[in-house]
């Protein structure tokens, strides 16, 4: 019997560790997808109902001869589509989201008949949510153009998926981040191969949609760049689209200059107190990193791969520890953070610390905007909103402040794992800073499947899905 029982142990070993270690598998990924469908139908937040109906008045407009008068008419409410906000981001964005909408406007026309906003949020949701997996994509590419091991090239697409953030805010929520995002990451695969004029055009790209990537911009590109007419010859590369699209509604932008100065404001919020008058932390912050960058000279490769995912992670980790971010903003960080982990040798802690991050991150998200996350998007889909009562509503928050002192810690979780992400993986002499403080020991083996189905389910599912469904249904009278 005991020799049986170690017999059977011995067997069992390797197809457990193959479980842990193999490689991603088609199953794995068509599961992940089934999974995506169910949440992409399920919630939907109210900026892509906005976005996706501000998309229709603009073929209207087109169609009327008013293109020029599109982001007065919204805000006018010329069609008659009262929303809370009228268009604020640059017309490709809605161009681009116009043309996917194109099919649907041709059918109302010909046959009479009117789609509902549910119905357009639901078609229109579909491009954040293709730019979010093709952020995945070129994740795992960039992750084989740095030559990462094996498992990390394997995992990295998978990894990205499974992030709780970047899931939450385009599965579920239906943001488009990802769209500038996806163009980052896409001038990030050029920069790797030394083509600095496809990556400042490609950046400039992803700057239309949102002027996050600007940030990351100026740093990378004194990283490789040190000659002040180059740097400007880039520069100018960078705004190939952003500066006419911007000129041509010159006087003609409703209340989206109002809209864009708020949002320079909550980026220049914190600040320090200075003699006679006070300058922005995050300002500063990064002035101090583009002086680094301009000085350091990488002598290899590998020293300027890891510096630029490194920059990419300190530049939009203290933005998100400096600024009063919205939901939606955080995926912009976690291609960075999660191909900063792989690079390194020492990745178990950096993944608990990730874990952290993510939870941090949802219960701050109940507490500063409660309900708004869960309830507004209950009211915005075709499968719930028959459920919807107008009675008092539980929200995620309330469960949470049960726990003594969780307000105190929310903070701790975020900006602390934040943080000591950003302090440990400091490149240093080499290696990183928390490599250097561990000899290079490992912690143990990572199993990247473990860990990308650990966090999704631990974050994602206890502290968003669980609480939610659980207000959801005690809202109900169910529990």
């Amino acid at each position: 019997m005991q020799k049986t029982a170690a017999k059977e142990k011995r067997k069992s070993g390797p197809a457990l560790q193959n479980i842990l270690y193999s490689a991603p598998n088609k199953k794995e990924y068509a599961f992940f997808f089934a999974v995506a469908v169910v949440f992409y139908f399920a919630f939907a937040h109210p900026d892509i109902t906005e976005t996706a109906r501000h998309a229709y008045i603009l073929l209207l407009s087109t169609f009327d001869g008013d293109f020029l008068m599109f982001f007065e008419n919204t805000l006018s409410l010329k069609y008659g589509y009262i929303y809370s906000n009228a268009a604020h981001y640059n017309i490709l964005l809605y161009i681009g989201y116009a043309v996917f909408e194109l099919p649907l406007f041709i059918v109302e026309k010909l046959f009479n008949f009117a789609f509902s906003d549910n119905f357009l949020a639901y078609w229109c949701k579909f491009i954040g949510t293709a730019f979010y997996v093709g952020c995945a994509v070129l994740t795992g590419k960039i992750a084989k153009l740095l030559s990462f091991s094996e498992e990390g090239k394997a995992w990295a697409p998978l990894l990205f998926l499974l992030s709780p953030i970047a899931f939450f805010t385009t599965v579920v929520m239906g943001q488009y981040d990802s769209i500038c995002l996806y163009f980052l990451l896409l001038a990030l695969t050029f920069y790797f191969k030394k083509n600095h004029t496809a990556f400042s055009l490609l950046v400039g790209v992803g700057a239309v949609f949102k002027f996050f990537p600007l940030f990351l911009f100026i740093p990378l590109l004194l990283l490789v760049e040190k000659r002040p007419l180059h740097i400007a010859k880039y520069g100018v590369y960078s705004l190939w689209l952003l500066l006419p699209t911007s000129l041509l509604f010159a006087g003609r932008t409703g209340d989206a200059n109002v809209f864009t100065a708020i949002m320079i404001e909550r980026v220049l919020a914190v600040k320090f107190t200075g003699g006679i008058m006070n300058y922005s932390v995050f300002g500063t912050v990064m002035a101090c990193v583009c002086a680094f960058c301009l000085l350091y000279r990488p002598k290899t490769d590998e020293a300027l791969w890891q510096a630029a995912l490194y920059t990419g992670l300190f530049v939009f980790g203290t933005l998100f520890m400096l600024v009063y971010w919205h939901p939606q903003w955080l995926i912009l960080l976690l291609p960075f953070m999660l191909l900063a982990i792989l690079q390194n040798k020492h990745q178990s802690s950096y993944f608990y610390l990730a874990v952290l991050f993510y939870i941090g991150f949802f219960i701050a998200v109940a507490a500063v905007f409660p309900g708004a996350l869960e309830w507004n998007m209950l009211n915005n889909t075709e499968l719930t909103k028959a459920l919807v009562l107008n009675s008092a509503r539980r929200t995620n928050i309330f469960y949470f402040y049960l726990f003594p002192l969780i307000a105190q810690a929310t903070p701790i979780l975020f900006h602390g794992a934040l943080a000591a992400l950003l302090l440990f993986l400091f490149p240093f002499r080499g290696s990183t800073f928390g490599e250097r403080l561990s000899n290079g020991e490992e912690a143990h083996k990572v199993s990247y499947r473990l860990v990308a189905w650990g966090t999704f389910a631990t974050a994602f599912c206890g502290f968003w899905l669980a609480p939610s469904a659980f207000s959801f249904l005690k809202t109900l009278g169910y529990l």
